[in-house]
C-alpha cells in the first residue's frame, strides 16, 4: 500500500500557525537521492511514500518539496528565486530498512528536509510575522458538535459508521481506529486526535488556520464538500457544495478571517540542482 505524503491539494499535509519543525535525532537521511526534471507540462503532481522506505514525488515544484517537508502552507514561504514555483521536478529516495508506508510517512517528511539542503542548497530560517488567516471556531453558543462530528474516545473494534451526510457524494470508506484520510470533497477521521482534523480542514483553505475551538481528544467525522472546479464555468458543477458550507452544516464550525502572528520559513538560499 502506499501513502500520499502531501503537497497543496493532496492528502497528509498539516497546516497551523505554528511550523512542525521538532525532528528526532536518529530521524537520518536517505541514502539514495535521485532528481531529474520533469518537462512534461503535466499539471498534475503526486508525493507518496512506498513500502521499502521509498519516497516517489512527481511533477513537483521546489515550493511543494517545503510544503511537505516542512508541514506548512504556502503563505508560510517567503522569498527565493521565481523558479522556486515553477520549474518541476521528478524526486526518487530510498530510506535504510523496509518499514510499511504508513509507518514511514512521518520519517519520510523530516529525512526530506536533508535531502532539500543537499541536492537544492536549500537554507531557510524561521520568523514571525503578523498574516491573513482564518481562525477555526465552533457555530453554536453551547459548544456543541456538528452532525458529521462526535466524540470517540474508546475508538476500538468496529466501527460505528456515522450517518451519510445529506447528499454526500462519496460512500464512507473503511480505515483504521486512530486514523484520518483526506482527498478533494471528503473529510474522514475515525477515533483520531482533533489536531488531525484541524490539519485536514488547513490543506483546503487559501489561508493559514489557526485553532481557535479548544477541543481536544478524539473524534469521528465524516466531511464532504464540492471542491473548487479546475475551470472558470461554476454551471459545470450545479448545486454545489461549498467548503464553509460543509463546515458549519455537517462539523458546525466556521472560518474567521483575521490576522495574526505566525511563524513563517523564509527562503534565504536555493540553487537549481545538480544533475543525477
Amino acid at each position: 500500500m502506499r501513502t500520499v505524503l502531501g503537497l497543496a491539494s493532496l492528502m497528509l499535509l498539516a497546516v497551523s500557525g505554528e511550523l512542525q519543525t521538532a525532528q528526532s535525532p536518529d530521524t537520518g537521511a536517505f541514502e539514495v537521492v535521485s532528481v531529474k526534471p520533469n518537462a512534461s507540462g503535466d499539471t498534475r503532481t503526486s508525493s507518496i511514500v512506498t513500502p521499502g522506505a521509498r519516497y516517489i514525488a512527481t511533477n513537483v515544484t521546489l515550493r511543494m518539496l517545503i510544503k511537505t517537508a516542512y508541514q506548512v502552507h504556502d503563505d508560510q514561504i517567503i522569498g527565493g528565486p521565481g523558479w522556486v514555483n515553477t520549474d518541476r521536478f521528478d524526486i526518487t529516495a530510498r530510506g535504510e530498512g523496509n518499514p510499511s508506508a504508513s509507518a514511514f510517512v512521518t520519517q519520510a517528511r523530516l529525512m526530506l528536509r536533508p535531502a532539500l539542503a543537499d541536492r537544492f542548497s536549500l537554507v531557510v530560517r524561521r520568523e514571525t510575522r503578523d498574516i491573513p488567516v482564518y481562525a477555526l471556531r465552533q457555530v453554536r453558543s453551547d459548544r456543541g458538535l456538528g452532525p458529521q462530528l462526535r466524540d470517540s474516545p474508546n475508538c476500538s473494534g468496529p466501527a460505528t459508521p456515522l450517518p451519510a451526510a445529506p447528499d454526500a457524494l462519496e460512500p464512507i470508506p473503511d480505515f483504521p481506529c486512530g486514523t484520518g484520510f483526506s482527498r478533494g470533497g471528503h473529510l474522514g477521521g475515525r477515533g483520531a486526535e482533533f489536531s488531525v482534523l484541524v490539519r485536514q480542514i488547513g490543506t483546503w483553505t487559501d489561508r493559514v488556520l489557526i485553532d481557535r475551538t479548544a477541543l481536544t481528544g478524539r473524534y469521528d467525522w465524516d466531511m464532504q464538500w464540492t471542491p473548487e472546479p479546475l475551470t472558470p464555468d461554476i454551471s459545470v458543477v450545479p448545486n454545489r457544495l461549498p467548503l464553509e458550507t460543509a463546515l458549519r452544516d455537517q462539523l458546525g464550525f466556521r472560518l474567521e478571517p483575521g490576522k495574526d502572528l505566525v511563524e513563517v520559513l523564509v527562503i534565504d538560499r536555493a540553487e537549481r540542482p545538480r544533475p543525477d
